[in-house]
């Protein structure tokens, strides 16, 4: 019987494997502790009781306030807005820079809650907003929460997890992640203005 080569699996090849699929779309599988998904999906069940409870027309305080009714409820310790310096090679940033996390909890999962009702769909910039608090924190876990304000957009829900040293946009559902790529992953600055040197110069030349 066929094996695949990729995932090991009996009974189809590297070409119909889903692992593979999955990979070529930039999703890799992550294996978390069985606990940890079902905390995850609690989590998850929680913010769809203030979707639900509220409904649209509220600002984000007023969700935040709610999923803080359902944590207490949950038995789940919290805490709320917390002040976080924006720091810079090993020192805070001065004047007004600094930033306050809306939810991180002390027990159940070691995790940040980053909330949003806009009208609009979750965006890169949100999901590293949240990376930047996971890292100062040392926070594994965490999800950007959309109470979403449009008509026709449901209630948004992103995990991202560190992993292996690298943050991921996390599925549940798919138990896969995607790896967000930060600036220092990327080409390096004079390399980008090599490149578009040598692009202005093919340009000249075919004029």
């Amino acid at each position: 019987m066929a094996k695949c080569s990729l995932c090991k699996q009996e009974g189809h090849r590297k070409s119909s494997c889903l692992v593979a699929q999955a990979q070529a779309q930039g999703e890799f599988s992550i294996t978390l502790e069985p606990e940890v998904i079902e905390k995850l999906d609690r989590l998850a069940q929680l913010c769809v009781e203030v979707a639900t409870g509220l409904g649209k027309g509220h600002v984000e305080a007023h969700y935040q306030q709610a999923l803080y009714m359902e944590l207490q409820d949950a038995g789940i310790k919290y805490v709320a807005e917390e002040a976080m310096p924006i720091m810079y090679k090993g020192r805070a940033l001065g004047g007004t820079c600094s930033t306050r996390l809306d939810v991180m909890l002390h027990n159940f999962l070691p995790f940040i809650f980053e909330l949003k009702a806009e009208g609009n769909r979750i965006k890169s910039k949100h999901h590293w907003q949240l990376v930047r608090y996971m890292d100062y924190k040392k926070v594994p876990y965490g999800a950007v929460v959309n109470f979403n304000q449009s008509e026709k957009d449901p209630l948004e829900i992103h995990f991202i997890v560190s992993h292996e040293g690298e943050y991921w946009l996390y599925d549940p559902d798919s138990l896969t992640g995607r790896k967000l790529i930060d600036f220092s992953l990327v080409a390096p600055v004079h390399q980008v203005q090599t490149e578009v040197e040598a692009e202005d110069g093919e340009s000249t030349q075919e004029e």
